[in-house]
């Protein structure tokens, strides 16, 4: 009796097909692509952050001067920090007092004091406002 083999290669054997590197490739090319757009988000939003930090830099060194160096009265100030483009305003209001705050021996006057600052990112107009109340010479 004689028993004849037939050989066939194994499938395993053959390796990928182009269609599944094709597909792994736009898998990959995909998930790249979005981390590259979060990464370049998040630098975006880390350079918004610097700025919003150095206006609170500027409206907080702004709001030390009143009293010091500039005296706290109702008027309005304003100018350029430097030469970084950073715009300041000053507002200061005269409040209102109740009859009995107003029958105080002491001859100060409170004041909302609001700091404004401004500057130019990317094309857009940004701001930041920092209010507080500071007392002054009574009118």
């Amino acid at each position: 009796m004689a028993v004849l083999a037939c050989y066939k290669p194994k499938r395993s054997a053959q390796g990928f097909t182009l269609l599944e590197i094709l597909v792994a490739f736009v898998v990959m090319a995909l998930v790249v692509g979005t981390l590259l757009r979060l990464y370049g988000t998040a630098m975006r939003n880390v350079a918004v952050a610097e700025e919003y930090s150095f206006a609170i830099q500027v409206a907080e060194s702004r709001l030390q001067t009143l009293g010091v160096a500039e005296p706290v009265e109702e008027g309005s100030l304003s100018g350029e920090e430097g030469s970084t483009g950073y715009r300041w305003q000053v507002t200061m209001e005269a409040v209102e007092l109740n009859e009995e705050e107003q029958a105080s021996p002491l001859s100060v006057q409170a004041y909302q004091v609001t700091v404004t600052v401004s500057w130019d990112s990317a094309g857009k107009q940004r701001q930041f406002t920092l209010s507080s109340l500071r007392f002054g010479e009574s009118l």
